[in-house]
């Protein structure tokens, strides 16, 4: 792996909100907790999706950095084999990771309410 994509990787985290592509997702969920969303840019879920997550992750990006809890998304289309790795089936889905460990889905995934109880949780 390049250097630059490890730094590249590192420097996302440290932010809290990181895009995950095949060349970062390893290396980027190893350390913290990771609410990770899987969707496609064409999906209609998807697209509504998005403004709930952007809500939740902006609503508590501050307190979650706090304790090593980042926020990420896969583009299904453009890394399918990232998706296919995480058995990922349909679209969008939010997969928590325990210090890169797919501990599976977020129950209640797809709404601010259930999103917002599972991320504080953590």
């Amino acid at each position: 792996m390049k250097i630059a994509t490890v730094l590249t990787a590192l420097a996302a985290a440290a932010s809290g909100y990181t895009i995950l592509d095949a060349e970062n997702f390893s290396t980027a969920i190893m350390d913290g907790y990771w609410l990770v969303k899987y969707y496609s840019p064409v999906c209609p879920w998807s697209r509504k999706f998005a403004p709930v997550w952007e809500k939740v992750y902006s609503d508590l990006e501050d307190k979650l950095a706090e304790n090593d809890v980042f926020f990420a998304e896969v583009d299904c289309k453009a890394n399918r084999a990232v998706c296919d790795a995480a058995i990922i089936d349909g679209y969008p889905t939010v997969v928590f990771y325990n210090q890169g460990v797919n501990k599976g889905e977020v129950p209640g995934g797809q709404s601010y309410e259930a999103l917002t109880a599972f991320a504080q949780s953590i």
